[in-house]
């Protein structure tokens, strides 16, 4: 079972969105991986911190808000009030993989397999990121109201938020697992993994070193009437994505340079032919007809 760690909220974490309406860990090589269990629900009362590394600090937060209150604006010199009563599902960390957009930042919802690494965007700021929120907002002189929805993790299940941290003078990238309500009233926590290597990327959901399984467990190769497509684990970046003949002879080749890399059939003969995936650990391949 997974030690939960819990603290009096510090709203101080969280005033960026705040102020506007709006275990058990095991090894597995360098993996690092912690099962909430149970779960961890995360509402207004009960905030959940993770650390990691098990260096005392806390590497991130994560806590539901509640805003409720009334305001006004005014529009075309009328001054109109307004109600509100909004939840946030939050999380509070250093650096967590999401996309900016001018002002604002979202976090990103990832799915089982996505990278995190040095390659991915990561938010600097270690005030509340918003996962979802959601609430109405009236406006009792109009009779209208409408529901606020924000983030990329409304109602999610499964999903996973991406993170970084720094211990000393090294980058650690990591994964924690969760749901957040539809109504952004609670986030359930239900497990996280690292990687120890220093910069080393994980997958999202990953559990174990990738040097644990063979090469044909990391490549995946996917074919239509046009080209190859593939999808390697992050350790087999930089291999070799070939077609060659039926006599073994190489009549095109293309670099491995990201998770996903395809080569076309253009300029090919009509025939049979193979596509492999090359690597200094293995290979993988796959037979094709080209029209």
């Amino acid at each position: 079972m997974a030690e939960k760690t819990t603290k009096k909220l510090d709203l101080g974490k969280y005033t960026a969105v705040a102020g506007a309406v709006i275990a058990a860990g095991s090894v597995n090589s360098q993996i690092v991986y912690t099962d909430v269990n149970p779960d961890a629900v995360v509402d207004v009362n009960t905030p959940f911190d993770i650390d990691f590394n098990t260096d005392a600090t806390v590497d991130a937060s994560f806590a539901v808000v509640n805003q409720a209150g009334s305001a006004t604006f005014t529009s075309s010199g009328q001054v109109i009030d307004y109600t509100y009563d909004v939840n946030f599902a939050l999380v509070a960390a250093a650096n967590v993989l999401g996309a900016s957009a001018s002002s604002s930042f979202a976090v990103t919802a990832l799915n089982n397999g996505d990278a995190i690494g040095a390659a991915a965007q990561f938010g600097a700021a270690s005030s509340g990121q918003v996962l979802g929120g959601y609430g109405p907002v009236v406006f009792p002189a109009f009779s209208y109201s409408f529901n606020y929805t924000a983030g990329n993790f409304l109602g999610a299940v499964d999903k996973f938020v991406g993170t970084k941290f720094t211990a000393g003078a090294n980058t650690h990238y990591g994964w924690v697992r969760v749901d957040v309500a539809a109504d952004a009233s609670t986030i359930t926590i239900k497990d996280y993994a690292f990687n120890a290597t220093p910069d080393g990327s994980i997958n999202a959901g990953q559990m174990a070193g990738l040097e644990n399984f063979a090469v044909e467990n990391k490549v995946t190769i996917k074919t239509t009437l046009d080209e190859a497509m593939i999808n390697v684990t992050p350790d087999l970046i930089g291999g070799t994505l070939l077609i060659t003949d039926m006599a073994g002879k190489e009549v095109k080749s293309a670099p491995i340079n990201d998770v996903n890399a395809s080569i076309t059939y253009a300029g090919l003969n009509t025939g049979i032919y193979f596509v492999e995936a090359r690597f200094e650990s293995g290979s993988v391949n796959k037979k094709v007809y080209v029209k």
